[in-house]
Formats: structure tokens, sequence, C-alpha cells
């Protein structure tokens, strides 16, 4: 059944039992930049994750549990894709590499008055303001219209300059590439690999 009809998820399974989350975008911004910290220690990871994502005490009998609890988070946060831990099929690893390609050209950070704005212009929407569940953010996120500078400088950082493109063509974009570039100069494959290394290690402790 689909979500329109059902609703938007507010729990998620945790070896059979069904666990409250806290769904505020807010919240899944927040764990996204916990989980990116290369310099933080897995534990504090953890911890600031179950903190922050949880919307009641959560007691763990052992560490198959704690990689439920991830795992709930993880398919939380990427929409309800289907995720087993971190590894995936070659068919959803082609579908995401699709995706992140597009779309991870952002910082919620360093884009945040970007995304603002859009929210803005776009819909209406008051970020400071607004109560949205974070699969609804997602989906405005992702819908931002084209014509929005934010979609723009998505798009300047995404481009790939090639030998087909005329001088003037790969003058501008070096010059938008160097003007909205991130401070975080890391790939998507890399980002993409340190969430995943930050998700191994808390299975671990």
């Amino acid at each position: 059944m689909t979500y329109l009809i059902k609703g938007l998820p507010n729990t998620i399974d945790v070896n059979g039992r069904k666990v409250a989350i806290n769904t505020d975008f807010r919240t899944w911004i927040k764990y996204e930049e916990i989980m990116l910290k290369e310099d933080e220690k897995a534990q504090n990871q953890v911890l600031e994750a179950i903190d922050a994502c949880l919307e009641e005490n959560f007691m763990m009998s052992d560490l198959d549990e704690l990689e439920s609890l991830f795992d709930g988070f993880l398919w939380f946060y990427s929409l309800g894709k289907k995720t087993d831990g971190i590894s995936k099929t070659k068919e959803e690893d082609k579908k995401e590499s699709e995706f992140t390609n597009s779309s991870l050209v952002y910082s919620f950070e360093h884009d945040w008055a970007y995304i603002y704005s859009a929210f803005m212009e776009c819909y209406n929407i008051n970020l400071l303001t607004a109560n949205l569940h974070w699969w609804e953010f997602k989906a405005l996120f992702e819908g931002l219209n084209e014509k929005c500078l934010f979609s723009r400088i998505m798009s300047y950082r995404s481009i790939q300059i090639t030998s087909k493109m005329s001088k003037d063509e790969k003058k501008f974009y070096r010059t938008m590439k160097k003007i909205y570039a991130l401070p975080d100069e890391r790939t998507v494959e890399e980002k993409e690999n340190s969430f995943a290394r930050s998700m191994m290690a808390s299975m671990q402790i």
C-alpha cells in the first residue's frame, strides 16, 4: 500500500518490535551530520544518534538488537529503501549511485541559506518554523524547481566539464564551481564510504 494512503511512518522495526522515532526533518539532518563525522569515536556516534533519533528510552539486550536498531535508522533515513546492513545488491547500488550523483552535491550546514530560500520560493515554507516529517522534507527537497538558485547551484557542482563544451562554457562552469564550491571537498563516493565506515564501526563496539 502506498504511503500516500497509509501515511508516513513514525516507528522502525527492531527485531520485531515497533520503536517510536523522532520524525522531524531537523533530527535526520543531525543524524546525517553525526554519522559523517570522521573524527568522532564510533561509540560517541552511536550514543548521539540514539539520543537524537529515539522518542523514548530503548533498552537493548545485545549487539544484535543494536544492529537492528541502526538498520532501522538507515531504513528511515533512506526513505524506506531496502537495506541489509551496509551491503546492497548491484541493482540497488546502481539506483543509489544514480540518485546520489545528481542530488548529494550539497551540505545542510553550508547551504542552509540557499535551502531555506528555495523552500520559501518554491513552496512558501519557512523551514525555521515548519513542522515537516523527514520523508516529506526529502520529497520536497528532491522536487525543488529547477529554476531556483539552489537547484542551479547543485547543477553547477555536479556538471562534468567536457571537451565538447565551448571555451566560454568551460570558463563559465569552472567559475561557478569555484564560486559555489563546498568546504568539504570529498567526493560523493568518499562521503558514502565515510558514512558506511561509521555504520560498520557502530556495529562493532
